[in-house]
């Protein structure tokens, strides 16, 4: 077992909650990538972008919040964890790029990186207030 932040052993029942959060995460982004993402064909998939920025924001709310170990673990580590995907936008771009869609790709890596951590700073801010 290895320590985490919070000073404590990494337990099986605490794995648990983010094996929970994580497969309920990536379950949401998958209903949502499934339903509403196709084909890129040059265009940015609004909704993979959509699904990180309100990723980051759920997530700087439980940080900002300074949840209890365990919701952290199921909700921060977990659901955002599997809700997110870093690959699936690095995919895109990669795609994009590949295909000389060179304006998109740089929109999409702007968005995704700037609009992310705003968001993620928004909703640090409004869990610290929401305290």
């Amino acid at each position: 077992m290895r320590a985490n932040h919070w000073g404590s052993e990494m337990s099986l029942s605490k794995s648990s909650l983010v094996v929970v959060g994580g497969v309920t995460g990536a379950g949401c982004r998958w209903i949502l990538q499934s339903e509403f993402v196709g084909p890129s064909g040059g265009s940015i998939h609004w909704v993979i972008l959509l699904i990180n920025v309100t990723g980051c924001f759920v997530l700087g709310v439980i940080l900002g919040k300074k949840v209890k170990e365990n919701l952290y673990l199921l909700l921060g580590a977990g659901f955002c964890g599997g809700l997110t995907t870093f690959s699936t936008f690095a995919v895109d771009t990669a795609s994009l790029l590949r295909d000389s869609y060179l304006k998109e790709a740089i929109i999409y890596i702007f968005l995704s990186v700037i609009v992310s951590m705003f968001s993620f700073l928004v909703g640090n801010k409004a869990g610290k207030e929401w305290q």
